[in-house]
């Protein structure tokens, strides 16, 4: 009923109540600590500055080997995997993630957290960290084994080295779920060039080439220079090559030997300085091998056979000296040149230090070469008395055209000068003529400057006369004629002084009218009385 009151609770309830609550109270206190000890103590994880956590569900459902025997042997509940048991089973992926067994993919960095001791088993580990000049290779622990005959896991769901590398720095990696490789990075020094071996990659398009397109399977037509690189060693083989120039001697032993043309045979020593092409490195690398291969399979058979093909077009005897052995070491020099650089050696200079023909042939023909040269010797100083006559001769010759040009200098030069003092007497009298007519000029103008302040000064004077005459003329004119004019002139300049003398009271010509005033006032007064 509205406005009425509520009835008692029934006696002895209330008490009953308190009790409960009296005895209830202690329990939830306890048990409220009790949860928050546990909380702490047992649940509560501490994640330590350069640590890192990673949870292995240990309760839950094992992976469906009979749905999937293709991931029976799999442990980490990576992405791939989820999804793959959420498609078979129906699941989602955060139910799948949550409720199977396994080690989780994800890290977690410093912090604090709280996670089911009994749900998961909570395994702590040191940061990765990369030092200086070096790198890590993350090697995945999980996937489906890499098909022949790839050698890098490029796809999320395979197993073995990856493609990714760490660089320096501090890395969180599950170290459950990879393995952690390093590295020293790749020192290329100057001087040498990096040629580069993809072990992963596209099938070359071309397969009949020594070096491939970029991104195709085999060694690279691009070379690093020097300089330091990071290099996954699983991806890519880096190899140091010298393209400095390298210095081989053919001496001794080493040296050539070929047949002259009436076989003879000729030994050649000498010294080849050489380098690899820096455009062709790679395939020089590929093709031939390191400097021992090129030297043996490039330098020294081209200058073997260029030796031996030149060399049995010649005599033995004209091996010795003159200008049958200089064009031997030319063309040899030449086409050794040619040879190499089309197979990617540069011959940077090949000295040929001596040929040697058999010593039976060569004293007979140093016989004949010093007899020859006696001949040239004494043929010499015949030229060389024919060039002293020519040139006493140029000296005689030289000596009488110098006199005759001193004599045609002095003339020219005393011409010359007679010119000169000609057109300095026109100058200065041109110059003078144009003085005398500046002068002329100047005087001239000065006269009419002259002329024209006379005339005028001369109009100033007669203005001013004539403003002084026309007013006298207006006057006069006003009063009629000069006389009447002069008188009115005359009275008004002596007006004011006789003005000033009949004023004046004191002084003598004052004395004189007083008298008159001193008899005038009786008379003046007797009449006031009448």
């Amino acid at each position: 009923m509205v406005g009425s009151t509520p009835s008692p609770p029934p006696p002895g309830r209330s008490g009953q109540l308190g009790k409960a609550i009296l005895l209830i109270g202690p329990a939830v206190l306890f048990i409220g600590v009790l949860a928050c000890l546990v909380l702490w103590f047992v649940v509560r994880v501490e994640v330590n500055k350069g640590e890192f956590l990673v949870l292995v569900r240990k309760t839950g459902k094992p992976i469906p080997a009979d749905l999937m025997p293709e991931f029976t042997d799999q442990v980490v509940l990576y992405p791939e995997l989820v999804k793959a048991i959420a498609d078979k089973t129906g699941e989602t992926e955060e139910r799948v993630r949550d409720t199977y067994k396994g080690i989780r993919l994800e890290v977690f960095s410093e912090a604090r957290y709280f996670f089911n001791p009994y749900t998961y088993k909570l395994i702590k580990g040191p940061a990765t960290q990369i030092g200086q000049s070096e790198i890590g290779v993350l090697v995945r622990k999980f996937g489906k084994p890499l098909p022949f005959p790839k050698t890098v896991a490029t796809e999320p769901d395979e197993r073995g080295p990856t493609d990714k590398i760490l660089t320096q720095g501090r890395h969180n990696v599950n170290l459950l779920a990879y393995e952690i490789q390093k590295f020293p990075m790749v020192l290329i020094p100057e001087g040498h060039v990096g040629v580069v071996t993809l072990l992963s990659g596209d099938d070359p398009a071309d397969k009949n080439t020594y070096t491939v397109e970029p991104g195709e399977k085999g060694v690279q037509r691009r070379t690093f220079s020097p300089g330091l690189y990071p290099n996954n060693p699983y991806l890519k083989q880096i190899q140091l090559v010298d393209i400095r120039s390298q210095k081989y001697d053919m001496l001794g032993d080493d040296s050539i030997h070929f047949p002259s043309n009436d076989s003879f045979e000729i030994k050649m020593e000498g010294t080849i300085e050489w380098a690899v092409r820096p455009d062709r490195v790679a395939e020089v690398t590929v093709a031939y091998g390191d400097e021992d291969d090129i030297l043996s399979k490039i330098i020294l058979p081209n200058a073997r056979s260029i030796s031996r093909i030149q060399g049995s077009k010649l005599q033995g005897r004209e091996f010795i000296s003159g200008a049958t052995r200089k064009a031997f070491q030319d063309h040899w020099l030449t086409t050794l040149k040619e040879e190499c650089w089309k197979q990617g050696i540069e011959i940077k200079s090949a000295l040929v230090r001596d040929i040697q023909p058999p010593p039976e042939m060569a004293r007979l023909i140093s016989q004949r070469e010093q007899a020859d040269q006696e001949i040239e010797r004494f043929t010499n100083q015949m030229e060389e008395a024919r060039a002293q006559a020519r040139l006493v001769e140029q000296q005689e010759m030289q000596a009488r055209n110098s006199a005759i040009g001193d004599a045609r200098r002095e003339v020219v030069s005393v011409t010359k000068e007679a010119e000169e003092h000609k057109g300095v007497a026109i100058t200065e009298a041109d110059r003078e003529l144009a003085v005398a007519k500046l002068r002329l000029e100047a005087a001239e103008k000065q006269a009419a400057a002259l002329r024209s302040r006379g005339e005028a000064e001369a109009n100033v004077v007669l203005f001013d006369f004539q403003a002084e005459a026309e007013p006298l003329a207006a006057a006069v004119n006003a009063f009629g004629d000069g006389r009447t004019y002069a008188q009115m002139f005359f009275l008004e300049k002596i007006a004011p002084s006789i003005q000033s003398i009949l004023s004046n009271t004191d002084g003598p010509f004052a004395d004189i009218f007083k008298q008159y005033r001193q008899f005038d006032v009786p008379a003046q007064q007797g009449g006031e009385d009448r």
